[in-house]
């Protein structure tokens, strides 16, 4: 497997997200990535992309707690999944600060979503950062 910047395993685990979504399985995308894509991804995309699929649920209350101004039905999807990579790491991924968890989903959306989304997932995870800060500092 190759080494790849954790930006590349984010941008890979994101298009890998996205596309089940539709109902494609990881599995069913890696096959037509090796016919047809050259999808940058190594061991850390897929066990990013199974931690976020594993806590879908979790990640999606931890969301719609945090949006205050749209309900989760309502953020277009390409949103829901850089926000759900960014929260899964925020909340599982110890080696990932805060910080760059929230800068990569700006990076991602600055390239996948509109230019008004990226405030709108800035608001979201900041809020969320700020809460699961001031919970951990009390304990």
């Amino acid at each position: 497997m190759e080494k790849l910047k954790r930006s590349d395993v984010r941008e890979g685990a994101f298009l890998i997200l996205y596309q089940t979504l539709f109902g494609t399985t990881p599995e069913e995308i890696d096959e037509l990535n090796t016919q047809a894509f050259d999808l940058a991804k190594n061991e850390q995309t897929d066990e990013l992309v199974r931690g976020v699929l594993e806590h879908d649920e979790e990640l999606l209350q931890i969301i719609s707690k945090y949006s205050k101004t749209r309900s989760v039905s309502r953020i277009a999807k390409v949103n829901i999944v850089i926000l759900k990579i960014a929260v899964y790491e925020m909340k599982y991924c110890e080696k990932v600060p805060n910080a760059a968890a929230i800068n990569e989903a700006i990076e991602l959306s600055k390239k996948y979503s509109l230019k008004s989304d990226s405030s709108f997932i800035n608001g979201i995870l900041n809020s969320y950062m700020h809460e699961s800060e001031g919970k951990n500092a009390e304990q």
